[in-house]
């Protein structure tokens, strides 16, 4: 994990890896949440949440390798995860608060690698 190849500085690599694994476990909780609240498997909101969930984990596999695809995964966690904490924001229940605030995590960590030299 030198970020060589993404030409970033590690620390904001570190970051972006927490906040990956950080807002997959939120997101997975969330998608449990609404499971359990008789949401369908496959209702939107749970498949916006899975997509975040399956997408943070391969982010962060892809930059603890120094991935070539890396600065793409991040690009797509910073949109996705923009997308994640305005559904959350939006939620009038108060457990989507933490995952709105770890997806808005998300998206500030993968942001500073869409702009590296």
């Amino acid at each position: 994990m030198t970020g060589a190849r993404t030409g970033v500085a590690r620390s904001d690599i570190t970051q972006c890896i927490t906040a990956s694994l950080r807002c997959q476990a939120s997101c997975e909780a969330g998608m449990a949440r609404l499971v359990s609240e008789g949401h369908a498997a496959d209702s939107e909101t749970v498949r916006l949440l899975r997509q975040c969930a399956e997408l943070c984990e391969l982010n962060a596999r892809a930059l603890q390798k120094d991935s070539v695809l890396a600065r793409r995964t991040a690009s797509i966690c910073f949109e996705l995860g923009s997308q994640v904490a305005r559904a959350a924001w939006l939620d009038t229940n108060s457990a989507s608060a933490a995952l709105a605030r770890d997806a808005l995590f998300l998206a500030r960590a993968c942001r500073l690698m869409l702009f590296a030299a």
